[in-house]
């Protein structure tokens, strides 16, 4: 018996009296509200049995005592941050997970789309339902199948008329997922990287600097000149493979970008998430001093 996250009594005590596991939902609902449990049920994977009476159900779905947790993997976090989502629940798996990651080979045969010297950019953030002994193999061949469905079949189905490759994509997703902080404007921002590669332009992404530095923080001026072939102020192109895990989103305005005229844009500091685009260096330098000043 699954119990998805934030499910309420309400909804699953339906689908025990659907099979068979208790004879009446509304009974439970009002048994579970005279105990004060009709609010505490924990999501996850559950043991139910037939032979097991009302009130036992009821506890054990309070309990906590599950086969299974769910987990979140956040869209546009490093390999190297996956770890700490994992740990809680899977301390062995946690530590292994840094190895596995740096092992891209245990996986190509299984998935030949897997490029570069680490899984970095095809570990698919989304929620997982694990089981309770799951190893670091078993928890990333999970999300290497969700890569699939959702990022491997949609280049297969569908992929750039301008005949960039699978793996060209994804870095361009990962960069879209680490600068885009509005929906909107991911395709905007895939097309003002795809202007800037066309004229030869350096792509100057300032999370590409931030991966390269291996901290999270606001890039300095002195950040944007660590020699890493990963930071784009210094090298030309996209950088050698992806800075973090893209979403689906990222990833089909990375496949399909927005046909834009921009070629420079820059953070608004109103809390929006959102960006000035701008088509001449002019139009940008007056943006960035328009931001500044307000």
């Amino acid at each position: 018996m699954i119990i998805p996250r934030y499910a309420t009594l309400n909804k699953i005590a339906p689908r025990l009296e659907k099979r068979g596991l208790v004879p009446s939902a509304f009974a439970l609902r009002v048994y579970a509200r005279l105990q004060h449990k009709d609010n505490k049920l924990k999501a996850g994977e559950y043991e139910v049995s037939g032979k097991m009476s009302p009130a036992q159900i009821l506890d054990l779905l309070n309990s906590g005592r599950v086969m299974s947790y769910w987990v979140t993997i956040p869209e546009g976090k490093w390999a190297s941050e996956i770890d700490t989502y994992l740990a809680p629940h899977w301390p062995n798996a946690a530590r292994e997970f840094p190895a596995f990651v740096t092992q891209p080979e245990r996986w190509r045969g299984r998935f030949p789309f897997v490029e570069g010297n680490t899984l970095e950019g095809y570990l698919f953030p989304d929620t997982y339902l694990v089981g309770k002994g799951a190893s670091a193999e078993q928890i990333i061949t999970a999300m290497l199948k969700a890569f699939d469905a959702r990022c491997w079949k949609a280049y297969q189905a569908d992929p750039p008329k301008d005949g960039r490759m699978f793996y060209q994509v994804l870095i361009l997703a990962s960069l879209v997922e680490a600068e885009a902080k509005a929906p909107a404007e991911r395709s905007i921002i895939a097309g003002v990287y795809i202007n800037r590669l066309k004229k030869g332009m350096l792509l100057q992404c300032d999370a590409t600097a931030i991966y390269a530095h291996k901290l999270r923080i606001v890039p300095l001026i002195s950040d944007l000149k660590i020699d890493s072939p990963y930071n784009t102020y210094l090298y030309p192109g996209l950088p050698i493979g992806p800075i973090c895990n893209p979403g689906a989103s990222s990833f089909r305005a990375a496949l399909h970008p927005k046909e834009v005229p921009y070629l420079y844009y820059v953070a608004r500091r109103d809390g929006s998430g959102t960006h000035i685009f701008s088509t001449t260096l002019a139009e940008h330098q007056a943006a960035i001093t328009q931001i500044r000043r307000n």
